[in-house]
């Protein structure tokens, strides 16, 4: 079966113009690992949202919202420059990376610490008691995150999809016991926190002693580690400041209606993830004429499968929320509309990684700032006129612009990108 599956797999390649027997086999091990994550997450929000008040969910994915912004300032572009690192032989880079990572935080520990005085202050001490649990915690878990990176730029994708399970199953096991017996946003925060914290930390330290990394460390790799940290973590906080946004100006309520409409479909588009991820390793050996004589078609391909799991999802929205979420109909238009999100992320998700992959800094950087500062222009006005229907129009319009940067600085005229693959280390 094995040898008469790659046969097929070889004879499509003349039509699809792709390694596909490569594409396959890391599809594989990062869709499955996708797809526990997404029938998981799928659990606990089933779980959250007839167990839990719209209230309590709201603060809950609120406090959730606020640690991912701790975690944007806590050096998480690291993951990719070491992936793009150890894809060349620069294997040292890990270990480099994760001492600078416990270095720098010292500062969203601190920031965190401020906050949380502020809410305790305020007399919120749900929000401030959770948020001295992310100034604890989150750096830990945002550090020893790092083994990923270090095993797609191995290629190691049935590791990743082993670690990367254990690493989002403990948190999700712990949620599902709490919520029958707690009903505090806080502490079921400083439960997915903790629980998350402890197995990142092992299948760091496993993933250290499986691979046994050698000593070379690329000059470079720390500087563009810096550089993406800095633009994903703009990004980053520009996008959660719609949940800050929704929570302050709608209420609790209308966060946890607006957090469910848009959940969905977004995770359905990071199904496509792995195609972006599949492609860094091998695009960081290719040049850049390469590159720009083969990614379109991958473009246009990616764009075409996503569209049909988008009509898909659209037309399945209505009975996915009357089964599994009856108390938050009022989140079906909202998801339907936001089905379009699900071919942008795609389509992203390629031309990312191609930017990623040659180094392209400057280039990054004008994306990672544009489009994030278009979002929230958007979002404040269409948020105040039309709430959340001007979120959705936000995010979708927002993604659009970034994708039609990426492919301008993709297929711009030669002379201004690094045309040659980077060499293996001698």
């Amino acid at each position: 079966m094995k040898s008469w599956l790659i046969f097929l797999l070889r004879r499509s390649e003349r039509y699809i113009k792709t390694d596909m027997v490569y594409l396959a086999t890391t599809g594989l091990w990062l869709n499955l690992n996708i797809i526990i994550m997404s029938v998981s997450s799928l659990l606990m929000l089933v779980v959250f949202a007839n167990f839990l008040t719209p209230d309590i969910y709201g603060t809950y994915q609120y406090i959730l919202s606020l640690s991912v912004l701790v975690a944007a300032i806590s050096l998480g572009g690291m993951n990719a420059a070491v992936a793009q690192a150890v894809a060349r032989g620069y294997e040292g880079v890990l270990r480099a990376a994760v001492r600078e990572q416990f270095i720098w935080a010292i500062v969203p520990t601190a920031l965190s610490a401020i906050a949380s005085a502020y809410y305790f202050i305020q007399g919120n001490t749900e929000v401030g008691f959770g948020l001295t649990a992310i100034a604890l915690i989150t750096p830990l878990s945002n550090v020893y995150n790092t083994y990923s990176g270090f095993l797609e730029g191995k290629r190691a994708f049935r590791t990743s999809f082993l670690l990367n399970t254990l690493t989002n199953t403990i948190p999700y096991a712990s949620l599902f016991l709490a919520i029958f017996f707690i009903r505090d946003a806080a502490l079921l925060v400083m439960i997915n926190l903790a629980t998350n914290a402890m197995a990142m930390a092992y299948a760091y330290y496993k993933t250290l002693s499986l691979y046994k990394p050698n000593d070379r460390v690329d000059p470079e790799a720390l500087p563009y580690g810096r550089h993406l940290s800095v633009m994903s973590a703009f990004t980053t906080v520009m996008n959660q400041l719609g949940s800050v946004l929704v929570f302050h100006f709608l209420g609790a309520a209308e966060l946890a209606i607006y957090g469910l409409a848009t959940m969905l479909p977004e995770r359905a588009g990071s199904l496509f993830g792995f195609i972006g991820t599949a492609s860094m390793p091998k695009f960081a050996n290719h040049s850049m004429a390469y590159i720009r004589e083969n990614l379109l078609a991958k473009v246009l391909k990616v764009a075409l499968a996503a569209t049909i799991v988008a009509i898909a999802y659209a037309a399945l929205a209505a009975t996915i929320f009357r089964f599994l979420f009856p108390k938050y109909l009022s989140s079906v238009p909202f998801s339907e509309a936001y089905a379009l999100i699900i071919i942008l992320l795609a389509v992203t998700s390629v031309t990312n990684m191609t930017l990623m992959a040659k180094r392209l800094t400057r280039e990054i950087y004008v994306i990672s700032f544009v489009q994030p500062i278009l979002l929230v222009g958007l979002q404040v006005p269409l948020l105040l006129a039309y709430g959340i229907w001007g979120m959705i129009a936000a995010k979708v319009i927002s993604s659009a612009v970034g994708i039609i940067l990426g492919l301008w600085f993709t297929y711009r005229p030669l002379g201004n990108t690094p045309e040659e693959p980077i060499g293996q280390p001698a």
